[in-house]
């Protein structure tokens, strides 16, 4: 191996080939002498694995950042988050050396276990850091069952899996230890309906309204397109939201009452892809600090206003479709919903106009909650 410059760098950089295996890779230093340190660690390091038969360590940043590099999925914003809270704690250590516990020889939490602790000390919900273990999990499971290094040896030999937080646990580190609770979700009733919507700023009354009458998510409403948008005649206006904008990776129609049409239609040309906008830019995401306000001047009127959420239009969606006697496939498939007990295919439900027109009757059966007079027919507003 030698140490080369290449052009237009001041970088010293590892070049050769050793044991047949070719090497380049940077020293990250201007100085040759620090180079020429790096060089003989890395000599070494490969000696111990072609004489030795050492495995190579492969520390948790190397894992994330080739995690980071090569996913293609809607979480990894999120994910990226939790790995830049996960990196000073076990950053740097090796994936074999990390896991939850104590460290057998000093009695003390081990590194991923003190980043457990101090996230529960800050009052952070279960639901936030099992997703970060989540993660580690994930990253794990790729780099021992599916990367691969030089002659298809998987890019760490193990690693052990991070257990999650359980439910029964909660209500304990709660109590002693500061642990934010879970919250229950909640829909919005009519009453606080009327309230919240009212404070909310005009250009987020159009996504909630439509968000309440289709039961979409968060990010399904911000990155809705209009090229999805699929109409026949007058009578029956869908979204056919693809693979890849749905939380369970299916595609499914939102089909649109009366409500939702027409909130579509005083859309139009506001975007010329995306539906919901603010000053010509789609929406990044509704949970903030516009809505958290609305929601603070409402809970003034209504104080149990406070306890309700973004998802909370999706959990009012579904209470809706449940009180007004919907059957319970027909709701999961108007849902999304792809659980594991119901066998029957989504596309079942979608196939010809008698199908999507059922769906279409059981949605607007929900527009009577959000008409202030059937709402006073019925007692659920004063």
């Amino acid at each position: 191996l030698h140490l080369i410059k290449r052009p237009g760098s001041k970088i010293w950089h590892v070049q050769g080939t050793l044991f047949g295996e070719r090497v380049r890779e940077s020293t990250q230093t201007e100085s040759r002498e620090e180079a020429e340190i790096l060089k003989a660690k890395l000599v070494e390091e490969i000696k111990k694995i072609h004489l030795y038969g050492e495995r190579p360590k492969v520390d948790f940043n190397t894992c994330a950042a080739k995690y980071i590099r090569e996913a293609s999925i809607k979480s990894l914003d999120r994910d990226e988050c939790h790995i830049r809270q996960l990196s000073p704690y076990i950053g740097t250590l090796d994936m074999t050396d990390i896991y939850r516990g104590e460290d057998p020889d000093t009695v003390q939490p081990t590194a991923l276990e003190r980043y457990v602790r101090d996230r529960i000390a800050s009052r952070v919900s279960r639901a936030t850091i099992n997703y970060a273990l989540k993660t580690f999990n994930k990253i794990g499971r790729l780099a021992t069952e599916e990367w691969r290094r030089k002659g298809g040896k998987p890019f760490i030999e193990s690693f052990t899996r991070a257990y999650l937080i359980k439910e029964k646990e909660e209500s304990g580190l709660v109590a002693d230890h500061g642990l934010k609770p879970t919250k229950e979700p909640r829909p919005l009733f009519p009453d606080e309906q009327i309230v919240l919507f009212n404070e909310l700023p005009e250009h987020l009354k159009p996504v909630f309204e439509f968000g309440i009458n289709t039961g979409c998510r968060d990010q399904e409403l911000c990155n809705l397109k209009w090229d999805w948008l699929k109409k026949i005649d007058d009578t029956l206006w869908y979204f056919e939201l693809p693979k890849g904008s749905t939380k369970n990776n299916q595609n499914r129609p939102v089909v649109l009452n009366s409500i939702a049409k027409s909130i579509v239609k005083s859309l139009v040309g506001n975007n010329a892809e995306y539906v919901f906008s603010y000053k010509g830019r789609k929406l990044g995401r509704l949970n903030k600090s516009a809505y958290r306000k609305a929601r603070e001047r409402a809970g003034k009127v209504i104080p149990d206003i406070l306890k309700t959420n973004v998802h909370s239009l999706r959990h009012s969606f579904g209470e809706r479709l449940t009180e007004s006697d919907i059957p319970w496939d027909w709701k999961q498939a108007l849902l999304g919903h792809n659980p594991k007990e119901v066998t029957w295919r989504y596309s079942h439900y979608y196939k010809g106009m008698a199908n999507m027109l059922k769906l279409l009757k059981f949605v607007e059966m929900l527009v009577k909650y959000s008409s202030l007079d059937e709402m006073q027919k019925m007692g659920r507003v004063p």
